[in-house]
C-alpha cells in the first residue's frame, strides 16, 4: 500500500477510543461480557490467558497484546481449560477511579491485568475502518518493541490512578491503536480484514483522490474513470469491499473532514462547507445534523460532539447527488 494513503488513512481515522475500565482476571478464572453496542479493545498489560467471542474457538493472548472485539457479540476472557470459576463482569464492578472502573473476576490476587476501552459505532472514523472487522484480531507486540514503553506508562496509570488517569490512558491506548493499524496496512497479516479490503490498487486511486481533495465534483463515473474501471464493475466492486456506495464514501470523509475542522481550528462554518465540496452553508449544514444530531456550531460547541452521540439518520432528501458538487 502507497505510503501517502497508510497517512491520509490514519489522519481521518478520527475515532474517540475511550477508557472504560480495567479488568483484573485471577489464574483458573474467566471474566464474561455481555455483548456491547460498541467495539470492544482489550490492552493485555500483564499475564497471559485467552478470548472467547461468542461460540467462537479461544484464543491465546500475551502480555503486549490489542485484543479487538466486534459489536454485538458477547465475549469471555481469561483461563480455557480447567476452569476455577467464572464471573460476569456485570456482577463484579467496583470504582477503579477517575472514571474508570474494575472488573474481577477471582477472588486472589490477579494474574492478568488489562485495561479496556471502546470505540462507539458512531465514532468509526471516514472510512468505516472497523466496521470490517467482523471476527476478533489479537495483535502482539514484542518485548523490545517500542511501545513496550507505553504499555508500561499505562500499567503505572491503572497501578495508581490519580487526576488525569483515564485522559492519558485514553491517548496511550490511541498510540497503540495506531501502530497497530499501520502494522496491519503496512504489509502485515494477510488475512487482515484492513488488508483485504484496502490493497486493491485500483480502488485505492479513487480513495486517494477523494482523501486528498474532498471538495472536488464527484461522480460514479469519476471516480470509475480514477480507478481505470467501467462504471458499473468499481460500484459493484467499491460496494463488496467497503459496504457502502461510492457516493456514501465521499459523503462520510467529506462530514469527516469537516467534522474535524470545527473541532481543531475557528474557521467559519461557511468556509469548512465549501472546502469539502459543499456550495452553501445551509445545505452542509443540513447533512452534518442529518449525520451528527448537532448543527456544526453546536458540535463545535460540545468539542466534538463528546457529550452527545452523533446519530446516523436516513433521510432521502439528503442522499448524496452522482453529479452535484454537494454530497
Amino acid at each position: 500500500m502507497r505510503a501517502d494513503l497508510l497517512d491520509r488513512l490514519l489522519v481521518t481515522l478520527a475515532v474517540r477510543l475511550r477508557a472504560f475500565s480495567v479488568c483484573r482476571i485471577q489464574r483458573g478464572w474467566q471474566l464474561g461480557f455481555s455483548p456491547f453496542e460498541a467495539i470492544t479493545i482489550h490492552y493485555v498489560l500483564r499475564g497471559t490467558g485467552s478470548l472467547r467471542v461468542g461460540a467462537g474457538p479461544w484464543q491465546a493472548f500475551a502480555p503486549h497484546s490489542v485484543i479487538i472485539v466486534p459489536a454485538r457479540l458477547p465475549h469471555a476472557l481469561g483461563e480455557a481449560e480447567e476452569v476455577v470459576g467464572a464471573a460476569r463482569a456485570e456482577d463484579h464492578c467496583l470504582l477503579h477511579g477517575d472514571g474508570l472502573v474494575s472488573f474481577m473476576a477471582g477472588d486472589g490476587t490477579p494474574d492478568t491485568l488489562l485495561v479496556c476501552g471502546q470505540i462507539s459505532a458512531s465514532h468509526d472514523g471516514a472510512l468505516g475502518l472497523f466496521e470490517l472487522f467482523q471476527s476478533p484480531m489479537i495483535q502482539a507486540f514484542s518485548s523490545d518493541a517500542p511501545l513496550r514503553g507505553t504499555f508500561e506508562l499505562m500499567l503505572a496509570e491503572v497501578a495508581a490512578p490519580s487526576l488525569g488517569t483515564q485522559a492519558m490512558t485514553e491517548l496511550l491506548m490511541k498510540q497503540c491503536l495506531i501502530v497497530m493499524l499501520r502494522q496491519h496496512l503496512l504489509g502485515g497479516d494477510g488475512a487482515s480484514p484492513l488488508l483485504r479490503a484496502l490493497q486493491e490498487p485500483k480502488l485505492a486511486r479513487a480513495i486517494i483522490a477523494v482523501l486528498e481533495h474532498p471538495g472536488a465534483p464527484y461522480s460514479v463515473d469519476s471516480l470509475a474513470s480514477l480507478a481505470g474501471m467501467s462504471r458499473t464493475s468499481f460500484a459493484v466492486r467499491f460496494s463488496e469491499v467497503f459496504g457502502q456506495g461510492p457516493m456514501d464514501f465521499v459523503q462520510r470523509v467529506r462530514l469527516r473532514i469537516a467534522a474535524r475542522l470545527l473541532t481543531a481550528t475557528d474557521l467559519p462554518v461557511k468556509i469548512i462547507a465549501g472546502s469539502v465540496g459543499y456550495a452553501s452553508r445551509s445545505a452542509f449544514s443540513r447533512v452534518f445534523e442529518s449525520t451528527y444530531g448537532l448543527t456544526p456550531s453546536d458540535f463545535r460547541s460540545f468539542g466534538g460532539g463528546d457529550e452527545v452521540e452523533p446519530e446516523r439518520r436516513e433521510n432521502p432528501e439528503l442522499a448524496p447527488s452522482e453529479t452535484s458538487q454537494e454530497p
